[in-house]
């Protein structure tokens, strides 16, 4: 589980993860795809009324220019929407990514 919260929170490659861990990158990749599903929360379909939701958004850096645009930083990124459950913290949704250089009214 630490391997995966490392790849997804650090933004690290596998092949940077392996020494760190002393496993290889494939043993490191399998790894994520195995207990990466797992640790994902069922989203709820319905809240109650008083609940109370956070709606933000954040720029995640990639390496992957398909989806990616410059953003302020002048750096390759995608523009995530999260809701959060206030209660409890817990990610209730994540929204697709959206370039970069979207702002958040936009996504």
């Amino acid at each position: 589980m630490l391997l995966v919260a490392a790849y997804w929170r650090a933004n690290l490659t596998l092949r940077q993860l392996d020494p760190l861990f002393g496993i290889s990158k494939s043993a490191a990749d399998r790894i994520v795809d195995h207990t990466g599903p797992l640790l994902a929360v069922k989203q709820r379909q319905r809240f109650r009324r008083d609940a109370v939701l956070i709606v933000d958004g954040t720029l995640v850096p990639t390496r992957d220019h398909n989806v990616a645009e410059q953003s302020k930083s002048y750096r390759y990124s995608t523009n995530h929407q999260v809701v959060i459950d206030a209660d409890s913290q817990l990610v209730v949704v994540v929204g697709r990514p959206l370039p970069g250089n979207r702002n958040d009214c936009k996504a």
